[in-house]
């Protein structure tokens, strides 16, 4: 093996310096709220683990590049490898927790969260290869001190991991659409909102309940692109689910007639909502709809209405 190009004392540092903004520009996007994931406690070892080691092969990338030591690049395809092995290992967790759910993600959110959870890994491998190639290069360069480097490595790493944070950030429903309590009401035993047909709903007890503890929201898209991406199966659900975890549902799962469902109003092109939060709050419900975050599965349905005004 020939004798490295770089010292050996700018390699460790190089090496540290861009290990850790490699696993900090990780942190940047590893927020644990009630609708995003990692949500769990074990999950924030597990995240510092994969970050550590995908920060590490970024940081040694660079001085194999100067050395010549291209077999060591290897290592970006077996990254890559476990990357997609965490996300499919994610997507099969959610499904397996998705089963025993009162209203669950559905599909297609779970798919949103996988492939999310895989793209963000590799923040930690590219933030800490721009890091080690900037310490590296001002030292050598510019015969710039550990600070100096240290300073410019962690500027060029921040400005990967805000890159990242910018093309990994969802839309939401608040920004294609409207979001407006709507009226329940019942003709005979048949529950409306805003008067579309929700169910027929045969106990009296059961009505009830939905006209003193049930409230209802409509959305109304901005266009008619907006309403293609609403008015999609999984994107109706993932609304569904987010406000589930974080209102809950007045319902046990024995209770078949209360449903946690929308309707579509074709004469309006909207989509309404029942729901029987434990807190009623409508203020907070609607925001927390506006905050559902809109699915890439959603965005090519009825693509044609692209341009056109409701």
């Amino acid at each position: 093996m020939n004798e490295s190009l770089i010292a050996d004392d700018l390699f460790r540092r190089a090496f540290i310096v861009a290990l850790f903004i490699g696993v900090l520009c990780r942190g940047f996007v590893l927020r644990v709220t009630d609708k995003q994931y990692p949500s769990r406690p074990q999950d924030y070892l597990e995240q510092i683990i994969i970050s550590g080691l995908s920060a590490s092969l970024g940081a040694i990338a660079f001085p194999a590049l100067i050395d010549k030591e291209f077999s060591a690049l290897t290592f970006f395809a077996v990254a890559i490898q476990q990357f997609q092995g965490l996300s499919q290992e994610e997507r099969i967790t959610i499904e397996n927790i998705d089963n025993t759910e009162v209203v669950p993600k559905g599909a297609a959110y779970i798919e949103e969260i996988s492939s999310t959870y895989e793209s963000r890994s590799y923040i930690s491998l590219f933030s800490a290869l721009v890091a080690s190639i900037i310490y590296i290069y001002f030292a050598r360069a510019y015969k710039f001190g550990f600070l100096p480097c240290t300073i410019l490595a962690a500027i060029g790493g921040a400005i990967v991991g805000l890159i990242f944070k910018r093309f990994l950030r969802r839309s939401s429903i608040g920004d294609i659409a409207d979001v407006v309590e709507a009226k329940i009401n019942f003709d005979g035993p048949i529950l409306k909102v805003n008067d579309v047909f929700i169910e027929n709903i045969g106990l009296e007890d059961t009505r009830s309940k939905y006209l003193q503890e049930a409230i209802a929201i409509e959305i109304i898209p901005k266009n008619m692109k907006s309403y293609g991406i609403i008015s999609d199966l999984g994107q109706r659900q993932a609304v569904l689910h987010n406000l589930f975890i974080h209102f809950g549902i007045n319902k046990d799962i024995d209770e078949k007639d209360l449903l946690a469902t929308t309707k579509v109003n074709l004469g309006k092109n909207t989509v309404v909502i029942p729901y029987l939060p434990l807190v009623k709050d409508m203020d907070e419900l609607i925001k927390v709809v506006k905050s559902t975050p809109i699915l890439e599965v959603s965005k090519g349905k009825q693509s044609a209405y692209s341009g056109e005004k409701l």
